[in-house]
């Protein structure tokens, strides 16, 4: 069972529904990718749905199969290789687990050997593990602004002591620290 949004509705003179704001309970959203965050505070049927501000964040980076079969350039590419060319090849029809730490030292192996023959370094089980499973290193410092975000806002919603955000901030530390709120609706 799924509960959604749990907002009751009121039907004003004109006939049209209108949310009555006493069911309305806000989502407090962040989430952290490297050295960028993102808070957002989602209030039911009055703000931004969490699927309105999908486009908000940055697509997934792919790398074209053509460089990763021809001309690999780093590790990653050595490593998707051994995981995305090879792999399909040695095990058939099984589709391998990701998380089994032979298909991981398998890929791995594989993928050492695709860097030796490229004078590539870098593969590393550990870069391995990352590839094959797409882990973006999680930086504490990004984890802590983002979480003390998200605490100030719960608590300026709890005690009314403060404006809260209305509604996305957006965290930027790569190369400063750059945090823009605006409206999303």
């Amino acid at each position: 069972a799924m509960a959604c949004s749990l907002v009751e509705f009121d039907t004003d003179s004109n006939g049209e529904r209108r949310p009555d704001l006493t069911t309305v309970i806000p989502l407090v959203d962040g989430g952290t990718e490297g050295f960028s965050g993102h808070v957002r505070v989602i209030y039911p049927c009055i703000s931004g749905c969490f699927e309105c501000t999908l486009d908000l964040f940055p697509p997934q980076q792919a790398v074209p199969l053509c460089t990763i079969a021809e001309t690999p350039r780093n590790a990653a590419h050595c490593i998707l290789y051994a995981h995305l060319i090879e792999a399909p090849k040695h095990f058939d029809d099984e589709k391998p687990d990701k998380d089994d730490p032979q298909y991981q030292a398998w890929v791995f192996q594989r993928a050492q050997v695709r860097a030796k023959e490229f004078d590539i370094e870098g593969v590393t089980l550990m870069h391995t593990q990352g590839v094959i499973k797409n882990i973006i290193p999680a930086i504490a410092s990004t984890n802590a602004i983002v979480a003390a975000a998200c605490s100030n806002e719960v608590f300026k919603i709890v005690t009314n002591c403060a404006a809260y955000m209305d509604n996305n901030l957006m965290y930027i530390g790569g190369q400063g620290v750059y945090a823009p709120t605006f409206k999303y609706e």
